[in-house]
């Protein structure tokens, strides 16, 4: 009972600290610019990851992280990445985190597909963390290809291609077009067009 009750009181305090912490990182931001947002976002995203290992509170704290992840490429790929021969905040830790995000099972599954859509939208090929992303993101979309094309429905036709085109995207990209995804021209022509459309653009980066 002593252990419930420390379990208890721990993540009530952290939840509190990261509230504070929020309220005046959003003070801050609102004078010193966009930088110190992702600062505060990529030390969020490392607590929260910290804190889903323990068996008491990590179903919790997972939720919240997958809730912090990055909701766009760019943004991903700021937290994440390497550019400009400089690495990203959480570079050294963006296998853990990816990898993570993609574990987390106690997502509605929409909401789930509907973020890792949304990063993907504009996204293009890169080493490590974006090349682990869309690992991740490949097998979750050939793991259920009708509820990515019905979330899809919603974009517009150039978002739909674009995500597509992320999809594909790659230093070796397929051949041809895995077996998976062709039941998507019996649920939407139209995305089934637009998917193959992006699946030709696509070039290999080594020509």
């Amino acid at each position: 009972m002593a252990d419930v009750l420390y379990s208890f009181r721990r993540i009530a305090l952290f939840v509190l600290g990261v509230i504070f912490c929020t309220h005046n990182v959003n003070a801050q931001n609102t004078i010193v610019g966009s930088n110190d947002s992702l600062i505060a976002k990529a030390k969020r995203l490392q607590q929260y990851y910290n804190y889903s290992k323990e068996v008491s509170s990590g179903e919790l704290f997972r939720k919240l992280f997958f809730e912090e992840f990055p909701n766009s490429f760019q943004e991903l790929n700021a937290i994440y990445g390497y550019n400009n021969d400089t690495a990203a905040l959480l570079y050294y830790n963006s296998m853990d985190h990816i990898n993570t995000l993609f574990d987390v099972n106690n997502i509605n599954d929409t909401i789930f597909y509907k973020k890792i859509i949304n990063i993907s939208i504009g996204g293009h090929w890169d080493a490590d963390a974006v090349e682990i992303f869309q690992d991740g993101l490949r097998k979750r979309v050939l793991l259920k290809p009708e509820l990515v094309t019905y979330i899809l429905e919603v974009y517009s036709k150039e978002n739909i291609r674009k995500f597509w085109y992320f999809y594909f995207d790659g230093v070796f990209p397929p051949k041809k077009m895995p077996e998976e995804l062709k039941s998507i021209k019996h649920i939407n022509p139209e995305i089934d067009k637009l998917m193959i459309q992006a699946f030709h653009e696509i070039k290999p980066k080594n020509k």
